[in-house]
């Protein structure tokens, strides 16, 4: 479990990436190259990549385990190009390379030479890297670069709309099925056990268009606090979930059926899927927070379209 701590001022200093993080990209790609996961998504991309990985690139999967810690000093924070990234990479201090490198071996991960003389500091070590960067991400991610900007910017896009309708607490309670909001807690379902005190620096969140499954940060707590998660591809769709406070005042289901409405306006039948619930239930929920005045219904042909009301939205903000 990641357990990352707001204060208010962290509420206030919550940013979303302007676009596709290039950096994080060619990172979670390489992990869909070589493991098993989002097939009916990613698998037609993953054959033809394996093929187009070139030699250099393969240099790079060498010190990036498929599973488990990658170094932090690949993904440098705000990187708007490959070149600005590739270019943060060649300039990361050697103290910082020393460091990365020795938590990847503490976490048993076989080191290959190259990467070895590279935390000693040979200049030409992280030359070669920087050229199986650029090399990876001409091969294997430029050809679909444009697709994933627009994924990207799609999310994003959700995610501002939450964002201007409910506010920091609407934003995280509807960022990812694994994450949940438990002021001022955000929990995020994490292979280990991890902390991350804000204290004041906000945080950045960063839609990825390769992530899947669980999201992930930094390991070092000093380097600008980020979080980054899979978008929502079409088979992989899942309702957001409210976060603790608000179901303890409406009860879960409840509270679940107005953060869903608040994402999305929709029917009642649209809302039992989305939420996952019966029709029936979908129904008794919407009449009492209707008569709550927490969301309002319109009739669109045969159908009622159920859409949160400002104070709807309110006790969102609040919970």
């Amino acid at each position: 479990m990641l357990k990352i701590h707001f204060t208010d001022a962290d509420l206030a200093k919550v940013t979303i990436a302007e676009d596709a993080d290039p950096m994080w990209e060619l990172l979670t790609s390489s992990y869909r190259i070589r493991r098993p996961e989002g097939e009916p998504f990613f698998g037609r991309w993953r054959r033809g990549s394996r093929a187009a990985v070139p030699d250099s690139g393969r240099l790079l999967m060498s010190a990036v385990p498929p599973y488990g810690y990658c170094p932090d000093f690949l993904t440098p924070a705000g990187a708007g190009t490959i070149g600005d990234g590739v270019s943060a990479v060649l300039g990361t201090p050697s103290p910082k390379l020393a460091t990365d490198v020795a938590e990847l071996a503490a976490q048993g991960t076989r080191v290959p030479p190259w990467l070895r003389r590279l935390a000693d500091g040979e200049p030409r070590e992280l030359r070669r890297l920087g050229t199986a960067l650029h090399d990876y991400y001409r091969q294997c991610l430029a050809p679909d670069w444009a697709a994933v900007r627009g994924a990207v910017a799609r999310d994003r896009v959700r995610l501002r709309s939450n964002l201007d309708r409910g506010g920091p607490q609407l934003l995280l309670s509807t960022l990812h099925p694994d994450i949940t909001w438990s002021p001022p807690v955000l929990r995020v379902r994490f292979p280990v056990e991890q902390e991350l005190h804000l204290a004041g620096r906000g945080l950045r969140l960063i839609p990825a268009f390769f992530a899947h499954g669980m999201p992930t940060t930094y390991k070092d707590p000093d380097l600008p606090p980020v979080l980054v998660y899979s978008i929502s591809h079409p088979r992989f769709d899942s309702e957001a979930e409210p976060g603790a406070s608000l179901s303890a005042l409406l009860g879960a289901t409840r509270a679940r059926v107005l953060v869903t409405v608040a994402t999305t306006p929709c029917n009642t039948s649209e809302l039992a899927g989305l939420a996952g619930i019966s029709l029936a239930t979908a129904s008794q929920h919407a009449s009492i927070l209707r008569a709550s005045g927490l969301l309002t219904s319109t009739r669109s042909g045969k159908s009622q379209i159920h859409e949160c009301t400002p104070l709807g939205l309110a006790v969102i903000r609040a919970g």
